[in-house]
């Protein structure tokens, strides 16, 4: 069965099919994203969410979110101002960068629902393993974009599918609320169809600068 790919319309084809998965792989923007018929309830999403289990004292966490951290570091001066989208029951991430001298918004569209920073405008947008749950890019991509101010920078951390990855026994295609799967040549595309200056690729971080 074939669907419109929720990031740029292209009408897509089966890529990959299981007795539990099937995704399916636009030919335009390459994005490869689960059939809608097998989302999660909003119940069940919640319920899985909530089994993450990320506070400040877990170390391993914070080294997992550290390439982040880094990259605000290196391009925003203490003071500037950041938004922590998609961060989740617990915003660890916004915390330590609250601690680095940054100031922090936080947008959840379940456990943080605050429409009001999302009125804002943004020096930079932090966003980890969050892209990867988008019902509808296109939407989130525009918005997240609209807040940002000139220069600003969208800070992403997902696992992109690459060359030489089975996708049979590949791992992140196996948590039902993983619903759109990147590649390098979507983040290219997004790039140029929302006419940003610049994306770059550095192993599981995105940044792109508006």
């Amino acid at each position: 069965m074939k669907h419109h790919c929720p990031l740029c319309l292209t009408l897509a084809d089966t890529f990959f099919q299981d007795a539990k998965h099937h995704f399916l792989l636009c030919p335009k923007c390459q994005g490869i994203f689960r059939d809608p018929d097998q989302f999660l309830s909003p119940i069940d999403e919640k319920e899985r969410y909530l089994h993450h289990r990320n506070d400040m004292e877990d170390q391993g966490y914070h080294k997992f979110i550290l390439p982040i951290i880094n990259q605000v570091a290196l391009h925003f001066s203490k003071g500037s101002h950041g938004l922590d989208f998609g961060c989740g029951h617990t915003p660890v991430l916004s915390n330590y960068l609250k601690n680095e001298g940054y100031h922090m918004s936080v947008f959840d569209p379940i456990f943080f629902k605050n429409h009001n920073a999302m009125n804002d405008h943004y020096d930079f947008i932090v966003c980890c393993e969050v892209i990867e749950h988008f019902y509808n890019p296109a939407y989130e991509f525009q918005k997240l974009f609209q807040t940002m101010g000139p220069n600003g920078k969208l800070i992403c951390k997902t696992h992109l599918f690459e060359e030489g990855i089975d996708f049979d026994t590949w791992y992140y295609k196996n948590d039902p609320s993983h619903v759109f799967i990147y590649q390098a040549e979507t983040m290219h595309w997004i790039k140029n169809n929302y006419l940003l200056k610049d994306v770059k690729i550095e192993d599981r971080v995105i940044s792109f600068t508006k």
